[in-house]
């Protein structure tokens, strides 16, 4: 919190968001799709993502993915009732029949807060061992490419979406639940793509979610057990379709062949380590080198043609 507090004040992160090229932020959002897709088939197929109803009849997951993909795209088009929240609701129906006679009782309890008083060592002893190297990630994911796909997606509507604002978003949100024990925030571009696929394209969508999310914490851990009633084979077709999608932000630099290197390079390897941050140090690798041979060529060329 305190160290993208300071670069979006100082407007540091205007200037680190440079390093961040086109194939760079296009290879992150690949590779996050990537993952994404991966892991809801692993939810689509697992074992663990079988249902059993109330009645004793079963439902391998592969087939309430299917239905789920079904329900997508028959309601994709649809002003009226919008696919994600159909989806969200069968599942739920689903769910409910699943666990009929032993629904998690629903009580009111928000955790109580308690102010943390952190010390100066126990900063400079988590820098080296979780700052820094989340650093990269968040700031690629969570800001450069969360303000590229803001662009894409809402245009001039997310004229208010810089990296100096969510770098400043960030650290304030975390600085305040760091003092009040909770856990680190961010933003996510995979978040923005998720949102505007499935219909939250208004600011009363913002409104919607924030009120189901304050409603679901007045409740406090009882509203995990209502979660809980999301079928897994459902969250995997959500993750599914929203890997693609994101992925397919690469489509604006296919023709262009050394970007396009770039950018697969840092989606597969963010894909084999399950880490976007090797992606990224590899997408860094691989831009100076082309920025070395784009130099040499232009030299050369002057020298053959005086």
């Amino acid at each position: 919190g305190v160290v993208l507090l300071l670069i979006g004040i100082t407007n540091l992160a205007t200037w680190l968001a440079k390093l961040f090229t086109l194939p760079i932020v296009r290879g992150i959002q690949l590779g996050l799709g990537l993952l994404l897709v991966r892991e809801g088939v692993r939810l689509m197929l697992g074992a663990k993502s079988n249902l059993v109803l109330a009645g004793g009849a079963g439902l391998p997951a592969w087939s309430i993915a299917l239905g789920g993909a079904a329900v997508l795209a028959l309601f994709q088009s649809s002003r009226r009732f919008p696919a994600a929240l159909v989806l969200l609701v069968a599942g739920v129906a689903l769910g409910v029949l699943a666990r009929w006679g032993k629904l998690p009782a629903l009580a009111w309890g928000p955790l109580p807060i308690e102010i943390l008083h952190p010390r100066l060592a126990e900063f400079w002893r988590v820098l080296p061992l979780l700052v820094v190297p989340q650093f990269a990630l968040t700031f690629g994911n969570s800001i450069v490419a969360t303000e590229n796909t803001a662009q894409i997606l809402y245009g001039a509507q997310a004229r208010r979406v810089t990296v100096r604002g969510l770098s400043l978003s960030i650290g304030v949100v975390n600085l305040v639940s760091g003092m009040i024990q909770g856990s680190p925030l961010c933003h996510g571009s995979g978040g923005v793509t998720a949102h505007y696929q499935f219909g939250a394209r208004t600011p009363r969508s913002s409104y919607i979610i924030g009120a189901v999310c304050v409603l679901l914490g007045l409740f406090g851990k009882t509203a995990v057990g209502f979660l809980g009633l999301i079928p897994l084979a459902v969250l995997g077709v959500f993750l599914v379709y929203v890997g693609v999608q994101h992925a397919a932000y690469l489509r604006d630099i296919v023709k262009r062949a050394p970007l396009l290197l770039i950018a697969i390079c840092v989606g597969v390897v963010s894909l084999l380590t399950t880490n976007l941050m090797w992606g990224f140090l590899v997408g860094f690798f691989l831009q100076g080198i082309l920025l070395v041979v784009d130099k040499t060529r232009t030299k050369t060329a002057r020298a053959a043609n005086p």
